[in-house]
């Protein structure tokens, strides 16, 4: 049986860890022994730091993160050293007591380093990357040593050749998304009341609270609020709702292991403009508002909701309520519960699958 290892992270939001595990699910059907590894931990206490910080810092000092953007954008190869410093002992133990046949990963942060680490030790294993940011990937995911590389769109491709990759080391192949959340082959029907789901709408807890005291102004209308691992968050609003300040009708969760439930049942997710959460509302057939973004590579994704037209972007919850009530009034909800339908890169997993499995069953 063939080895694959896939390099992920466990703590890194969910974006990541849901990849590797689309990824993984459509390999076992081939019958691909997978191994995760989350490559922070390869890194020992510098890199479990770096792991447990990224929640706190995005949430409460987004400038913070938004500076250590700029520094890897500006310092690429500073930051690639520093990984491949810290980790080239834990992850060179992990890749010869596994034996894999190949490795891929969905992290930016784990290219360069993974294959100077294969090249040096003169490692014959397939390295390859999948690139699961949506219209403006970071620089430290190019790597021009990569065997291939997968990117989400055609505009992506383009950019990597102009920068002097192989277009035979490219596919296009969009983003790796659970096999749980099943495409719609029609509309979302509305019955009695809209469901709303809000996913962590922003990074900053006032913001949070604001949306979801707006939104819970709208008629007809049933509401979920999902704060992921935001604990800080989650404890917040589950006082609030103790003390009488948020509506007992409002379901409130932390995170959650059955997403698809909450998105096959949503007729509009309100979200932050991360990749995953955008691509797995559009597979669902929701209609999307893009209510906030993390600094950095995340400033332009809200362009994949507008350009296709299932949905629209609004970052300031003091006007949330009139947009969304003018949304559903006018029935652009409806015409974007039909546009959403068309929207693509989101089958990523199963392209990537496919192309794995033929370039190593030979």
């Amino acid at each position: 049986m063939k080895k694959i290892m896939i390099l992920t992270a466990e703590r890194t939001g969910t974006g990541h860890k849901s990849a590797a595990n689309a990824l993984e699910n459509k390999l076992r059907n081939f019958g691909y022994d997978i191994k995760q590894i989350d490559s922070f931990e390869m890194m020992g206490k510098f890199g479990q730091n770096l792991e447990n910080s990224y929640i706190p810092i995005t949430t409460r000092f987004p400038r913070l993160y938004y500076i250590g953007y700029l520094w890897q954008k500006a310092f690429p190869n500073v930051l690639h050293y520093l990984i491949y410093k810290n980790e080239k002992k834990r992850l060179l133990k992990e890749i010869k007591d596994y034996k894999p046949d190949l490795i891929i990963t969905v992290h930016s942060m784990f290219t360069k380093s993974v294959s100077r680490i294969i090249e040096e030790n003169n490692l014959n294993i397939p390295f390859y990357v999948d690139v699961i940011d949506l219209v403006n990937p970071p620089i430290v995911w190019f790597d021009l040593k990569a065997d291939f590389t997968f990117v989400p769109t055609e505009e992506i491709k383009k950019d990597y050749i102009t920068k002097g990759m192989s277009k035979d080391k490219l596919l296009v192949s969009g983003f790796p998304i659970r096999d749980d959340i099943e495409r719609r082959a029609s509309s979302k029907k509305i019955e009695n009341k809209i469901n709303i789901l809000l996913v962590n709408p922003s990074v900053k807890l006032k913001k949070n609270i604001k949306y979801l005291k707006e939104v819970s102004k709208l008629k007809n209308t049933s509401i979920n609020f999902i704060c992921g691992r935001d604990e800080k968050l989650y404890d917040t609003l589950t006082k609030m709702q103790k003390a009488g300040e948020i509506s007992n009708d409002i379901k409130i969760y932390s995170f959650v292991k059955n997403m698809n439930e909450f998105l096959d049942n949503a007729h509009i997710l309100l979200a932050k403009a991360g990749p995953n959460m955008l691509l797995e509302g559009a597979r669902s057939g929701t209609a999307i508002v893009v209510t906030g973004h993390i600094m950095g590579q995340e400033n332009d994704n809200y362009k994949y909701v507008t350009d296709n037209n299932f949905g629209f972007k609004c970052e300031d919850p003091k006007k949330i309520y009139n947009m969304l009530n003018d949304f559903i009034e006018s029935k652009k909800l409806d015409e974007c519960l039909l546009n959403v339908l068309k929207a693509d890169c989101n089958s990523g997993s199963e392209i990537i699958a496919n192309y794995i499995h033929e370039n190593l069953k030979h």
